[in-house]
């Protein structure tokens, strides 16, 4: 099953014609389309829908650096807010109390 994202918000429904009869998808509640049928998928994807990311976001969370003057995390040594130069040790990726 392939689970697509609509190239826009404004995409309500998507039809598709077969020999026998027409087929309507519609998002869930997240604005994913669940399509079983490959062929159909393969449709979708050519009309500019692409396949939805299980992951959720970027595997970001823990990296970067915490500024020791005001707190900003960011990904670079300078700070962005207050340009201060971080000297302490990058964030760690682990989550606490996990070994």
């Amino acid at each position: 099953m392939a689970r697509l994202v609509a190239p826009d918000k404004g995409v309500r429904e998507v039809k598709i014609e077969t020999e026998t009869r027409e087929r309507i998808y519609r998002p869930d509640k997240g604005g994913v389309y669940s399509v079983e049928n490959k062929k159909h998928a393969n449709h979708m994807k050519q009309e500019g829908f692409i396949e939805a990311s299980l992951l959720g976001g970027a595997s970001t969370a823990g990296s970067g650096f915490i500024c020791s003057a005001c707190g900003f995390h960011g990904f670079f040594r300078k700070c962005g807010r207050c340009q201060h130069e971080t000297t302490d040790i990058q964030m760690d990726s682990t989550i606490e109390g996990e070994q």
